[in-house]
């Protein structure tokens, strides 16, 4: 199995004529793709660490910035953890709704179980039905309070409504400083939800074209990975894949989600983890030259500090890391040579340019040193 591909049936060789950036094979669209032994993936030891645990911060800044986002992560659930918080929510969603069934049923007097019964004793048992649905909502609150992307779409829409005047009381200072306070708690919400927070440079080896860096950006809630190193299907400068990263109603935080990947025990216990989000996107092919470029179904899924991108038809994975600084270099120098070498005709311009330049500053120097030394009363 090749780095950088979860699938165990990639095939490395294109099945058509067009040689495609991305190997094809036989899976189905609906395929789930799983990570192999982290030991596969040892060719990126050079690139970034497969650990779970960061390097301790070298200046105080970045020490800062980690006390911050370890402090948010205690407010917060995340990875496993949060799957079995949503997990939890939806179960008492079921009861909570059930409750409110057996209420109004107890109401209305529609059970027959209850028509022989006093009075008092259907308003006991009215009573305590209706403990129970409060019982229940502040247990759906407290968890609620806990998942990060609930409270970031909750405080998001309310942000909305006051910069849109709609709840701002009467004194503006009161205004001004609900507005800053949601702000700060919005963006400490959205720290503890790594989608959104994967900006910048990424290392992953596509098939057989090698490593390959992208850059992600966020346009709204677009995911984008632009190539800075490309190959000869897509070049660089182009879209490599997106990612739509929309949130949900906070009622259904899984309604326009990827269920997330469940591992099993054995991968669990190599990954250090259960459950891989998962969200939906498109990933860019194309032939040769950047022929008959085409939109494929894809999916983003987070791996720990990690991620990868599959195209789904074709059943291919890449996996990213983050790239040293070294390697970044490394990388763009290699792009540039590989282009020049490939445009002879630029080559050429290139030192006929050079020459140029050189020619002029040499004959300039010239002039300027005839001018000045032959003026009268010059001392040379």
């Amino acid at each position: 199995m090749a780095v950088g591909s979860f699938s165990d049936d990639h095939n490395d060789k294109p099945r058509d004529k067009h040689d495609t950036e991305i190997s094809r094979s036989n899976s189905n669209s609906n395929a789930e793709f799983l990570p192999g032994d982290p030991e596969d993936y040892s060719d990126y030891e050079d690139t970034f660490p497969l650990n779970e645990t960061p390097h301790s911060p070298r200046n105080e800044k970045r020490r800062s910035r980690w006390e911050r986002e370890a402090e948010l992560q205690s407010k917060y659930v995340v990875g496993d953890e949060l799957v079995n918080l949503r997990r939890k929510v939806s179960e008492l969603k079921v009861q909570l709704s059930e409750a409110r069934d057996d209420l109004d049923k107890i109401a209305s007097g529609r059970r027959r179980i209850y028509d022989n019964f006093r009075d008092d004793e259907v308003r006991s048992e009215i009573i305590a039905t209706k403990k129970h649905i409060t019982e229940i909502e502040g247990s759906i609150r407290e968890l609620n309070g806990k998942d990060p992307e609930y409270v970031f779409f909750v405080l998001s829409e309310r942000l909305k409504a006051i910069e849109g005047g709609s709840h701002i009381g009467s004194h503006v200072e009161t205004g001004e400083k609900e507005l800053n306070k949601l702000k700060k708690e919005v963006e400490e919400a959205r720290l503890c939800m790594p989608h959104l927070n994967m900006h910048g440079l990424w290392v992953g080896k596509y098939g057989d074209h090698g490593y390959e860096m992208v850059n992600i950006t966020y346009s709204g809630n677009i995911l984008i990975a632009t190539k800075v190193t490309g190959d000869k299907n897509v070049p660089k400068g182009q879209i490599s894949f997106t990612v739509d990263l929309s949130s949900p109603s906070p009622d259904n935080l899984h309604g326009s989600h990827l269920e997330p990947i469940e591992l099993n025990s054995v991968a669990s216990r190599q990954w250090g983890k259960k459950f891989l989000p998962r969200h939906p996107g498109k990933g860019q092919v194309a032939s040769e030259g950047y022929k008959n470029a085409q939109w494929m179904e894809g999916q983003l899924i987070m791996v720990g500090r990690f991620f990868s991108f599959a195209w789904v038809p074709i059943g291919h994975q890449v996996f990213f890391g983050r790239p040293s600084a070294e390697l970044t270099l490394k990388m763009m120098r290699a792009q540039e040579e590989d282009e020049m070498k490939k445009d002879h005709v630029e080559v050429m311009r290139d030192v006929v340019k050079r020459s140029w330049e050189e020619t002029y500053w040499v004959e300039r120097d010239a002039a300027v040193d005839e001018l000045y030394y032959g003026t009268d009363g010059c001392f040379q």
